[in-house]
């Protein structure tokens, strides 16, 4: 464990242990962020007045959560106030001044507008919000142009003021969250808010746990210690929505981790935005009922099922037409592909699969009536909203941060973006850099894989971005018997392993996922040297240590 954490940067003994045992009394004062001042201000005075207010959020899991931290805090206040979420396809990314005028005629009085994880660049639509007679404050965590700040109420966004914040990669609900404790504290008149107050907050946690690791932002620093504190509640949460999606998603006698949350809780949020509307989400986590909530639970997994079949139809497409076009070239080292009739709310998920395959950034548009909408992903060390900017006379409209960004732009100009984004990142790019990487932390022997030896491993859990997955080796194994296949079709591999230069070295069962191809490449008694992440698996009240295959080359 001394050597995972040197390796992170983290030798030394007082990091260590911060990071070990992350403290909530660490984290920074919510202050530190321009502008969480005046906005809690400004909501305290919406309350206190009467008037309604509006939270204007985005359809993601991180809008989905942010949206509702600020509704849970507002509403123990006795405020007046609603949700907006956009339409992911009708409407795109963010606010749009057709929301604006709906939001405006709803009522005989003028509510105040509160964005969240959305509205930094929105010069125009906030502009068409004031001549409407609207106030609007925004928060945000989204790149922004220094020089084009829209002229808002309020803006609360970690890169702001002449001095930013120190967590400079706070997600939505963690910038929701920050001006959620603030208002708490104006509201209260002190800065040690009351015990209702607190309560709640500790509770949103676990909101901002599940923004956090869905937005995929570093998990270090801060951010570790929000998701550490809120993974710890999030079984024990008040919330009746999220009580009903963790039974629908059979997480009641797990141990939920950033696991569960990327990939089983996440993409059941995120499904209804992708396949339908995300305001669905947004009642789970706010005002359902239990009756509710359990009936939207259940309907949010089955989008997430038909949101799978539908992700798959469209990668089979979208990588065929890369390797068709031969857009997959050394010398074409971002990749722009497009469909009609493509589904534009599974088009991330989609390049995210492409960037995994093809080891480079990837845009996916789906095409429609003679315009596109996308969305794109990076690979580390490439910006692809820097890159995006190099084309935006190509684009209408476009948004979002280094690793992953949204576009819109009329389909005769896709050939014309493919070629100068292509251009554009073979200019801060080698071939090189495309060669997938397996970074590994340390070696390790078969003895030393057991229970005792993975269960400290896991303390540096939770995993993610910024805090990867530990990758161990074990040198100059032999392949004790021929490989078998696992799961429906061969997807998978099952490995039998033993060191090759102990004699009573025990045989371990190793497991390859998703590696079941490479079956007739391996044959007993090939030695190799295997990387691995270290996994604890507890079946039936059995625990055991569980080795997980990422890669290996015969020695």
């Amino acid at each position: 464990v001394a050597g995972l954490l040197a390796t992170r940067g983290l030798g030394d003994l007082a990091a260590a242990g911060a990071f070990l045992k992350p403290r909530l009394g660490d984290l920074y004062d919510p202050l530190l962020i321009h502008g969480t001042l005046a906005a809690a201000n400004r909501l305290t005075q919406a309350v206190r007045d009467g008037q309604p207010i509006v939270i204007y959020g985005d359809y993601d899991v991180d809008g989905v959560t942010a949206s509702a931290i600020l509704w849970h805090t507002l509403r123990l206040a006795g405020a007046a106030v609603s949700n907006y979420i956009p339409h992911r396809i009708d409407e795109g990314y963010g606010l749009n001044s057709e929301a604006i005028d709906a939001i405006a005629d709803a009522g005989p009085t003028r509510p105040l507008i509160i964005t969240v994880d959305c509205g930094i660049t929105a010069v125009d639509v906030v502009a068409h919000a004031k001549r409407r007679g609207l106030d609007l404050v925004i928060t945000d965590h989204h790149h922004f142009d220094p020089g084009q700040l829209p002229d808002a109420a309020g803006l609360v966004h970690p890169g702001l003021g002449t001095t930013p914040y120190p967590n400079q990669n706070l997600c939505g609900a963690g910038v929701a969250f920050k001006l959620a404790w603030q208002f708490a504290k104006a509201w209260c008149g002190c800065e040690r808010v009351g015990e209702d107050f607190r309560e709640l907050l500790v509770d949103l946690l676990s909101l901002v746990a599940l923004g956090t690791v869905a937005d995929v932002v570093p998990l270090v620093g801060e951010n570790r210690t929000l998701v550490v504190h809120g993974l710890s509640r999030i079984k024990g949460t008040r919330f009746v929505g999220l009580n009903a999606l963790i039974d629908a998603s059979r997480l009641r006698d797990e141990k939920i981790d950033a696991y569960h949350v990327g990939f089983v809780l996440g993409p059941r949020l995120n499904a209804c935005g992708r396949m339908g509307h995300a305001k669905d989400a947004v009642k789970l986590l706010t005002d359902a009922t239990a009756d509710e909530a359990r009936e939207l639970a259940e309907f949010l997994t089955g989008e997430n099922d038909r949101r799978r079949v539908t992700e798959r139809k469209i990668y089979d497409q979208a990588a065929a037409s890369v390797e068709q076009r031969g857009d997959h070239a050394e010398d074409r080292r971002a990749i722009v592909v497009e469909g009609e009739g493509w589904h534009a709310g599974v088009v991330g998920i989609v390049a995210s699969r492409l960037v995994e395959k093809f080891g480079r950034p990837a845009v996916v548009l789906a095409v429609d009536n003679g315009s596109a909408q996308g969305s794109a992903r990076s690979i580390e060390g490439v910006s692809i909203y820097d890159a995006l900017a190099t084309c935006q006379h190509h684009l209408d409209r476009f948004g979002g941060h280094a690793m992953a960004a949204g576009m819109t732009l009329k389909s005769e100009a896709i050939d014309a973006f493919r070629e100068q984004l292509i251009a554009a990142v073979n200019a801060v790019t080698e071939p090189e850099d495309l060669c997938g990487v397996v970074e590994i932390d340390c070696a390790l022997t078969l003895r030393e894989c057991d229970v005792d030896t993975f269960l400290h491993i896991r303390r540096l859990a939770p995993f993610g971005r910024g805090n990867p997955s530990p990758r161990m080796l074990l040198r100059n194994v032999v392949l004790e018997r021929p490989p078998q296949p696992m799961g429906g079709g061969g997807k998978h591999l099952s490995l039998h392993l033993r060191d090759a230069d102990d004699p009573r070295s025990p045989v371990i069962r190793a497991a390859g996922f998703n590696l079941g191809d490479y079956i007739d490449t391996l044959a007993a008694g090939m030695r190799l040297d295997v990387v691995f992440k270290p996994e604890i698996n507890t079946w039936r009240g059995v625990t055991r240590a569980d080795i997980h295959v990422v890669d290996w080359r015969v020695v």
